[in-house]
This record gives structure tokens, C-alpha cells and sequence, in this order.
């Protein structure tokens, strides 16, 4: 395949990362040579490349496809006719231009894209363990943690309060302890379940709009939920060689659930040892060795819908794994349930209850889990950290 020449993209880059990027590929005539000198991952320089190549191509520019004839600023290419000679070069080129009738949705795309490439890789790498076992992984599971949700023990029946401050105070010291617990896994998973926020947007609402009570300002919700994020992750990071994060879209927080992984992406995106799994779907999978992993939230779905979608889209995944595992939240307690050849699981939370939920007479045990799974034989331990125990 023809590779357009990175000098001819300069005139599109409109950031400084994006023109350093360039440059580099120019000076060392690589895509491989630019990220090594750069000390970021190839991939990134490839996208890169490719945007800013569709970025040219749509307003007329991609010499390497014999289209060197600019649009008006404010216009694209909307069609583009080329007729040839017998030797293969260009005889006559009809270039018809219409305004640029990108959507909302594609400009902010470009932005956020943009940003990304000045943005990356802000956070500095914490020194990996010194010895691992790669048999193993480790998953931590966030239940339904309700991240900016306040409750009043003098409102309700049990005495058990709730807010920013003791949200962050008990995932830490539960992660902490599980931490010190589950031994030297190669691979730790910090697993949110869902509705790790309580609302999802400044009405104080759910995703589907019922009113909620707040703590605070869901600007700064999400401001201290990302930085708890990073303290887990960097506590995680000096157990294991390799940490995944994976948000689960919930009922609660469907839209910031996406907006915390992507923060967190570009947060790390110069941390080779942390990967964070994209959550555009409310489905989420995750294979490793002989284990499938798949997530969902659990709402409005039961657990033979959840199967059948399994088996039909990832039956290359499925057929390849022995074990296999669905992980859940939704419910605020701990069910197990084997259905064909899958195990699934709702999982526990740290959570108070709210005003509603107490009044309304729900309760259930306050925890948090972290199961240990074998590359070849699956779940091989787990540990719980109960709310008040030490």
C-alpha cells in the first residue's frame, strides 16, 4: 500500500504534539524509529498518521493517490475525477468541492483526539515488583460503589453514613488490605461493576433521570473519582507487572463510566504495564490464557440473554477458553449461579444505603473481593474484606 509523505501532512497538524510527531517520522524515516525516540507506543504514531492522512484526503491532498489539488478553507472534496494517459500519469483532474458538513460528533472526536496527543501521558511510572508469578492474576471487584452519593445515619434506621470522604477512605483501605493478601499475581484487574458513580450528571440523575441525593458537585465528583482511580492503579502497579481497568457502564453512571476510562487511557497511555479495556459497549470481555472473562452490569438483562450474546459474538474467544466467567454488579449482594458451561456472579459493595433503599427496607453485607485465577485451571482463591473488620 502507497504511504503518503509525512512532510506533505505538516500543513494539517494543528497541535504542537502533533507536529513533533511528525517531525520525528520525517528525521528518522519511521514510524518505528519516531516512537522510540519519542518513547511512546507505535500505535499511537500510526493513528496519528492515519488521521491527519484523512484529514488531507478529504480536503483533496493524498499526492501518493495522485491528489494534490487543495480545497477552499471551509470545503471539502466531494468528488474527485482523474483521467489518465497510457503511461499512468494524471492527463485531468475534476475536483468538485462542497462546504465541510462534518457533524458535531466528528469535530469533537477530532478534539478530543487532538488533546489526547498533547495530553498523554501526564502520569510517571511507578517501579514494577521485583518478582512475580505469572500463573497467576488477580481481580479486585468494585461493587456498586455510588461515588458521590450521600447518606444521613440520622435519617435512617442503620448508622451507617456516606459521602466523598469515607467513599474514597474505605475502597482505599479495602484495595489495600486485598493487596497485601492475594500474593505475587503477574496481572492485577481493578474491576468496577458499575455504578461506581451516583449520578451522571449535574441534575443530580441517574443515567435514566431519577433524582438522587448528592454529596457535592459532579464536576468535582469526578475530579476526586479519578484521582481515588489513580492511587488504586499506582497501589496496583506495585504488586503486579501489569494492571487492567475495566468500568462497567452502569444504570447510575452509564455516560461517566465512559468519560473515567478515557481520562484514565490518556492518563496512562505512556504506561505500557497499564492497559485500560474500552467500555463504548455495556458488554466488556477480557481473555487470558485459558480464561474468558465478560461483564456487564446486570441491569435489564438475565443471565441466559447474557450466554446466548456471549456464545454468538465471541465464539472464537469462547471456543479457546476452558474457563469461563461473567462478572457482575447491579443487585448490591453476592449471588453465584452456574449457567451452561459459564459462572456468573453479582458481586457485593462497600456502599451505605441511601435514603430510599433504607426506608424501602434493603440491606445487605458490606464488602469487597478479590478472586485469584490459575492461567490453566481458573479461580484458585479469594479473599474478603468486610466494611469495619480490620
Amino acid at each position: 500500500m502507497a504511504r503518503v509523505d509525512p512532510n506533505v501532512l505538516l500543513e494539517f497538524a494543528d497541535t504542537d504534539r502533533q507536529q513533533e510527531v511528525l517531525s520525528a517520522v520525517i528525521k528518522y524515516g519511521s514510524n518505528t524509529k519516531a516512537s522510540e525516540f519519542l518513547k511512546c507506543n507505535r500505535r499511537s504514531v500510526d493513528k496519528l498518521i492515519e488521521r491527519l492522512s484523512r484529514k488531507a484526503a478529504s480536503q483533496g491532498v493524498a499526492p501518493h493517490r495522485d491528489l494534490i489539488h487543495q480545497t477552499a478553507e471551509g470545503f471539502n472534496a466531494k468528488r474527485i475525477s482523474t483521467a489518465y494517459k497510457e503511461d499512468g500519469s494524471v492527463a485531468l483532474q475534476w475536483v468538485i468541492q462542497e462546504p465541510d458538513k462534518q457533524s458535531l460528533k466528528q469535530r469533537l472526536d477530532y478534539m478530543l483526539e487532538g488533546l489526547k496527543d498533547d495530553l498523554s501521558g501526564f502520569k510517571k511510572s511507578v517501579k514494577e515488583p521485583s518478582k512475580v508469578n505469572s500463573d497467576y492474576l488477580a481481580m479486585y471487584i468494585i461493587g456498586d460503589h455510588h461515588f458521590g452519593m450521600l447518606a444521613d445515619s440520622e435519617t435512617k434506621l442503620d448508622d451507617d453514613d456516606w459521602d466523598v470522604k469515607i467513599a474514597s477512605q474505605i475502597l482505599l483501605d479495602s484495595t489495600e488490605r486485598l493487596a497485601n493478601r492475594v500474593g505475587d499475581a503477574e496481572i492485577g484487574v481493578l474491576l468496577n461493576v458499575g455504578d461506581f458513580f451516583h449520578a451522571d450528571s449535574s441534575k443530580n440523575e441517574t443515567t435514566a433521570g431519577t433524582r438522587v441525593d448528592v454529596d457535592t458537585r459532579i464536576g468535582k465528583t469526578f475530579k476526586l473519582g479519578g484521582r481515588l482511580f489513580q492511587i488504586l492503579i499506582d497501589k496496583m502497579l506495585r504488586t503486579h507487572k501489569q494492571v487492567v481497568v475495566i468500568n462497567v457502564r452502569g444504570n447510575h453512571d452509564s455516560d461517566m463510566a465512559c468519560h473515567l476510562s478515557s481520562c484514565l487511557e490518556i492518563l496512562y497511555d505512556k504506561e505500557p504495564r497499564v492497559n485500560v479495556l474500552p467500555n463504548y459497549s455495556k458488554f466488556i470481555h477480557y481473555q487470558w490464557e485459558n480464561n474468558l472473562f465478560v461483564f456487564h452490569h446486570g441491569d435489564r438483562i438475565k443471565h441466559e440473554q447474557i450466554l446466548q450474546t456471549v456464545i454468538k459474538n465471541l465464539d472464537n474467544e469462547w471456543s479457546q477458553s476452558k474457563n469461563r466467567y461473567c462478572h457482575l454488579g447491579h443487585i448490591h449482594h453476592h449471588t453465584a449461579r452456574e449457567v451452561g458451561s459459564m459462572h456468573f456472579e453479582h458481586w457485593g459493595s462497600l456502599t451505605s444505603t441511601d435514603q430510599w433503599h433504607s426506608d424501602s427496607g434493603y440491606g445487605s453485607e458490606r464488602s469487597m473481593t478479590s478472586v485469584v485465577y490459575h492461567k490453566d485451571h481458573g479461580e484458585d482463591s479469594r479473599v474478603k474484606i468486610k466494611v469495619g473488620n480490620e
